[in-house]
């Protein structure tokens, strides 16, 4: 199963090189930094008058409110923007289209520059494509799409783009993806954007306290009741890299789970982990349930961003991740 980093292994090895001497005073299993902190509205509305800021926004599922809005440090701008959501309709031709998301109506874009991915988690599909020559095409991923709608199931996708240039207004509604990957058990819709002020817009009254406006839609702010947390990344937090990949083995002693291809994550004191919605049995909330799982032969996929500790075998402290595990079946309670 693969592993989605950002830079290459080599690259990976200079910066471990660079930052040797230093990074027991940046180490976040060394317990001296929080990757970050519990914020207040004020807070959140001084650091986007500072200029452009990004914002990673996990929704609550069929709503538009937040559950938590983290404003990440000027270094994520550069990474690309991503839309999670479950589809609820597709319409294409033979070299473009869009889905339809669950999340607000909103409509995502993709043409023949689009990659398309499958689901790492579905393995006959990702075993069958692999063998294929590694990809999948546009019309793969229509008629995988179709065939799941006209099942009455409502798969979830992940769309990302480059960031444009300057922040997109937040009225448009415009997003072009340059890759889809279909993330077949994810119920948690997300959106990862960058921002300007114009974004944040407070309410008269409350609740809600405020509304950030992303792709036309208003996403809504309730920390005075406590739905939605406020959060801020540590400036002293730099180089994450993502990670994906399925679970083979958790170690609750160490705080660890191992992927599929030897890549350790580490669990430390101040990592986000997503917590499951309801009766979400496909949400695990920490690593007992993730071993349980496992010992269930349930497949688990673990993803999420961490920073480097170790190349060999390739180690990460999590800053956040999410584990999902494969659907039960209809007659399992």
């Amino acid at each position: 199963m693969s592993l989605h980093v950002r830079e290459s292994l080599a690259a990976v090895l200079v910066v471990l090189a660079a930052t040797a001497c230093d990074h027991a005073s940046t180490n976040p299993g060394s317990g001296s930094i929080q990757f970050s902190r519990s914020i207040s509205l004020p807070d959140a509305q001084s650091l986007f008058q500072t200029g452009p800021a990004r914002v990673d926004v996990g929704l609550i599922p069929g709503t538009l409110v937040a559950r938590r809005v983290a404003i990440e440090t000027t270094d994520e701008l550069a990474r690309p923007e991503e839309v999670r959501s479950r589809i609820n309709a597709i319409s294409a031709t033979a070299d473009q289209g869009t889905v339809t998301l669950e999340l607000g109506g909103l409509k995502v874009g993709f043409n023949s520059s689009t990659q398309f991915r499958p689901d790492d988690g579905d393995s006959d599909e990702h075993a069958a494509l692999m063998s294929e020559g590694g990809g999948m095409t546009l019309a793969d991923f229509v008629a995988h799409v179709q065939a799941d709608l006209a099942a009455g199931r409502h798969p979830a996708v992940k769309a990302r783009r480059a960031p444009p240039a300057t922040p997109q207004a937040p009225g448009d509604a415009t997003f072009l993806a340059t890759e889809l990957r279909r993330d077949q058990d994810n119920e948690h819709p997300r959106i990862s954007l960058n921002v300007t002020s114009a974004n944040l817009v407070t309410s008269p009254t409350s609740p809600p306290d405020a509304v950030l406006k992303l792709l036309g839609m208003s996403i809504e702010l309730r920390g005075s009741d406590g739905t939605t947390r406020l959060q801020a990344q540590n400036p002293e937090v730099e180089g994450e890299r993502d990670f994906e990949g399925m679970v083979r083995s958790v170690d609750q002693t160490a705080n660890t789970v191992t992927l599929a291809d030897g890549t350790v994550i580490h669990i430390v004191s101040g990592t986000e982990v997503d917590a499951r919605e309801g009766d979400d049995d496909e949400h695990l909330a920490s690593l007992a349930e993730v071993q349980a799982a496992l010992a269930a032969s349930r497949a688990v996929k673990a993803e999420g961003e961490g920073l480097v500790t170790a190349a060999s075998p390739l180690t990460l402290d999590a800053v956040k991740i999410e584990f999902e595990a494969e659907e039960l079946p209809a007659s399992q309670p």
